[in-house]
């Protein structure tokens, strides 16, 4: 059922949409601000409804302009919040964090600790572009836009993105002639240092591969994942190291802030002085090596071969790197005196929990997340541990996204 209502938005859910109420209904309207009165068009469900602003009646001091022209005149759904101020968006992101550890952790706490970041623009190294063929059959990289997740627009500028990134896209598709034969692919460049790598999907054959790598003067390698086919390195070029290549699947999106963010955990952990900590998820190695830097005895366990293999390359004895899944060597690994967990997005698997909440030997947990939600649903299955600090680390200005360090401790649960 459709129709029309004015509505108070009173705060900024997990996603970024604006919250509103409506005869004892929660309304998410997106592209909205704490504050604002809005005209919407609502679609009705059981248990909630969505709405689209139609006007605004008064707008919400925390209201600012936003910098992309993407972001109104394409409805770009890569950033939510950056028609926020900086403020407005640290509040959303801290009450966030602690309404889902609320709402789905059943744990009471405090607003997080806020860790902005150095800079709210031009911080991305990574962009992944949907690639499509325009009118005149040629390729171009774009985005989805929000409200219609089958429109993809062309990307001109990305303001979340760092101008060398743009950079090696635009040279990407000044090759996009030799791109396989396709309808359809998708693309992520990652920024190492100042070269790039390149990820395409899609496609089951690539005739002009070797003219493709020819043409990249700037990038060190060069992966393709074919359709049902597991993703392969195709081209390094001359003097590329493995970091370079393993940056295939392990390239932060916000260095400076991941920087600060494993400061953090590192100085945590040695503050404990334990001997023996096991680093699941642990991608290419950096945390793990600079534990054993301190004189601790690191497991590092990380899934991708490749970036397994860099952190065995770095980690001296008695440290090692286990190329596994988390979930089927975890109980293996004990006794340990703390456990790093920073897993994807989809969170722990149910078997890694079970491990945790029933292990004997570790006092401290560490969950290193980037979806406040799954983060409070597996903290939720551990009752045997008690939530001793959360921070916030804003990895992502202008999006809903946030990381969260939650430290854990063994007790009675709040």
């Amino acid at each position: 059922m459709t129709n029309t209502a004015t509505l108070d938005i009173d705060s900024i859910a997990v996603g970024g949409d604006g919250v509103a109420r409506r005869d004892g209904l929660v309304v998410f309207v997106p592209r909205t601000a704490p504050g604002d009165r809005v005209v919407a068009r609502l679609e009705q469900g059981r248990r909630f409804a969505r709405g689209r602003v139609e006007s605004i009646v008064a707008g919400s001091p925390d209201r600012v302009e936003p910098r992309c022209a993407h972001y109104d005149g394409a409805q770009c759904g890569g950033c939510q919040l950056q028609h926020l101020g900086p403020e407005a968006q640290r509040d959303a992101k801290r009450t966030i964090i602690r309404d889902t550890m609320r709402r789905i952790g059943r744990r009471t706490v405090d607003l997080p600790v806020y860790h902005a970041a150095p800079s709210p623009w031009r911080y991305r190294h990574r962009l992944t572009l949907a690639l499509r063929r325009g009118s005149t059959n040629s390729w171009y990289g774009g985005l989805h836009s929000w409200d219609d997740p089958s429109a993809i627009f062309a990307l001109d500028d990305c303001w979340i993105s760092d101008e060398r990134v743009l950079a090696l896209w635009r040279e990407v598709l000044d090759a996009s002639d030799l791109f396989p034969d396709a309808t359809e692919l998708r693309g992520t460049v990652r920024l190492a240092g100042e070269r790039g790598t390149f990820v395409l999907e899609g496609a089951q054959e690539w005739a002009a591969v070797d003219g493709f790598c020819a043409r990249l003067r700037s990038f060190d390698s060069v992966w393709w994942t074919p359709v049902g086919v597991h993703r392969r390195r195709i081209w390094s070029a001359e003097g590329a190291t493995a970091e370079s290549s393993a940056a295939a699947s392990f390239t932060q999106v916000n260095p400076a802030v991941a920087a600060d963010l494993f400061a953090l955990v590192e100085a945590r952990v040695a503050e404990r002085e334990p001997t023996h900590v096991i680093d699941a998820y642990s991608g290419s190695g950096d945390l793990a090596l600079a534990l054993h830097a301190r004189g601790i005895r690191v497991s590092a366990v990380e899934l991708d071969e490749d970036a397994s293999a860099v952190a065995a390359s770095r980690l001296p004895r008695p440290s090692r790197a286990i190329a596994a899944r988390v979930e089927d060597v975890i109980n293996g690994l004990f006794p340990a005196d703390a456990v790093i967990v920073n897993p994807p997005r989809a969170g722990l698997d149910p078997r890694v929990t079970q491990v945790l909440d029933a292990a004997t030997s570790p006092t401290m947990l560490v969950y290193v997340s980037c979806d406040p939600a799954t983060l409070a649903r597996d903290i939720a299955r551990m009752p045997s541990w008690t939530i001793e600090s959360i921070d916030a680390f804003d990895m992502f200005p202008q999006t809903a996204h946030v990381e969260t360090v939650a430290i854990l401790v063994r007790g009675v649960r709040q």
